[in-house]
C-alpha cells in the first residue's frame, strides 16, 4: 500500500461515515445490499474505504433463502443500510474511536520551548493589560 493511500485511508477514517462502520469491528450486524439481499454476520475489518471483510455470514437472497459461509467481502458501492445495535451509544464510541487515531499523533509532538521573543512579547502585554485594566 502507497503512502498516498494510507494518507486518504488516515482522511476518510477522520472524515466520512468510514469512522462509524469501523467502530463496528468484531460486533455482529446486518447489512442490507443494494440489490434486494442482506448479510448477517461478524465484521472483523473495515479499511480507510469502508470495504467490509465478515466472518460467520448469513447471506439473505431476495427470496429469502439462507446460505452460510465463513468469509464474506463487501465493497461499499453494494451497502443500502447498516443496521447498527440499539444499545451502542455512538457517540461515546466514535470519541473513543477517535481518540484510538488521533492518539499516536499527539505524542509525537513537542513542548514548545518559550523563546526569547515570546517571553518578551508575553511580559509586554502583561504590562499593557496592568497599564489599562488595573486601577
Amino acid at each position: 500500500m502507497s503512502r498516498m493511500t494510507d494518507k486518504k485511508e488516515r482522511y476518510n477514517s477522520f472524515n466520512d461515515l468510514t469512522a462509524l462502520t469501523q467502530c463496528l469491528v468484531d460486533r455482529n450486524i446486518l447489512i442490507d445490499l443494494r440489490n434486494e439481499t442482506s448479510v448477517a454476520g461478524k465484521i472483523t475489518n473495515v479499511d480507510g474505504f469502508m470495504n467490509i471483510s465478515m466472518e460467520n455470514v448469513v447471506y439473505i437472497d431476495e427470496l429469502g433463502k439462507q446460505f452460510r459461509m465463513d468469509e464474506f467481502m463487501i465493497y461499499p458501492r453494494y451497502i443500502r443500510y447498516i443496521h447498527i445495535p440499539k444499545e451502542l451509544e455512538i457517540k461515546p464510541v466514535l470519541e473513543q474511536h477517535f481518540a484510538n487515531l488521533s492518539g499516536a499523533r499527539k505524542q509525537q509532538q513537542k513542548p514548545v520551548r518559550r523563546t526569547y521573543k515570546m517571553k518578551r512579547a508575553q511580559q509586554n502585554q502583561l504590562e499593557t493589560l496592568a497599564e489599562n485594566y488595573l486601577p
